[in-house]
């Protein structure tokens, strides 16, 4: 993170560190070679992966290839799917991306809104991993009472995951962007000057529920376009161009979307 922060490092310098680490390796070669950046010739090396990704990209890469591999929890929870929850939380970066493009144009820096979607729950790891009796609870109560996690967490923990999240993206030194992203999540408002970025993430997690399945078992959702239209803060008719950008999108998600298949669950899934 503090070389691909520094306005002196080079990309050599960069692959080196990333070179340490043979998950992160093989995640930024395999995702610069995706379809998701659309590469015409194929990335050989570490070096090349990082010129076609961008140090800020690989940055971002890294904290979010750190989340999986250190953060998810190795257990099953009764009522809770972690694959779907990482569904769940692919297409609600690839939302985030789209809405926020509605207030800026397509520009590069909408990444940030992409992996600030990609990780607004990872408060919700920290919980299952540090608290798992309270985070059976925090379940429970939402089967039980069809409660947001947002209300049980508070019921049950005082706190909740997104600022959890938010902390812990702080203190990993995330940039401030993302760190207010998965911060105010369910609270844009709060987030000062990265407002709209918060604004994307929160609209994207609703559309996210309406697109993806629950994973929370047994829980209904009943989102409309409407609803996400109004947490965006943007006109209904915008709402077809969005859904349409995040179905191209998630078809060249697969490599990312592809993290969650070591998840707990995932291999009787897919039986």
């Amino acid at each position: 993170m503090k070389i691909a922060n520094s306005p002196e490092a080079t990309a050599d310098q960069l692959a080196n560190v990333v070179k340490l680490d043979q998950s992160l390796s093989t995640k930024v070669l395999r995702l610069a070679n995706s379809a998701y950046f659309g590469r015409k010739s194929k990335a050989e090396n570490i070096t090349d992966a990082v010129v076609t990704l961008g140090f800020g990209s690989v940055r971002n890469l890294a904290a979010s290839a750190s989340v999986i591999d250190a953060l998810f929890p190795r257990k099953m929870f009764p009522g809770f799917s972690w694959q779907d929850m990482w569904i769940h939380s692919v297409i609600c970066a690839v939302a985030a991306e789209s809405l926020y493009s509605l207030y800026h144009g397509a520009k590069r820096s909408n990444e940030s809104a992409f992996v600030a979607g990609l990780l607004h729950d990872i408060g919700k790891l920290i919980i299952a991993r540090a608290l798992p009796a309270k985070f059976i609870q925090v379940v429970e109560a939402c089967r039980e009472y069809e409660w947001e996690m947002v209300r049980s967490e508070t019921s049950y923990l005082g706190t909740n995951h997104a600022l959890i999240g938010g902390d812990l993206a702080r203190q990993w030194e995330f940039p401030e962007v993302l760190v207010a992203g998965i911060t105010h999540h369910h609270n844009p408002e709060g987030a000062g000057e990265h407002e709209d970025l918060a604004r994307a993430v929160s609209a994207g997690n609703l559309l996210a529920k309406r697109l993806g399945r629950n994973y929370i078992l047994g829980v209904r959702l009943d989102v409309s376009l409407k609803d996400v239209a109004e947490v965006a803060d943007t006109h209904p008719d915008n709402m077809e161009y969005v859904v349409n950008n995040v179905r191209d999108g998630l078809r060249q998600c697969g490599e990312i979307m592809a993290w969650g298949n070591a998840l707990p669950g995932a291999d009787r899934k897919a039986a």
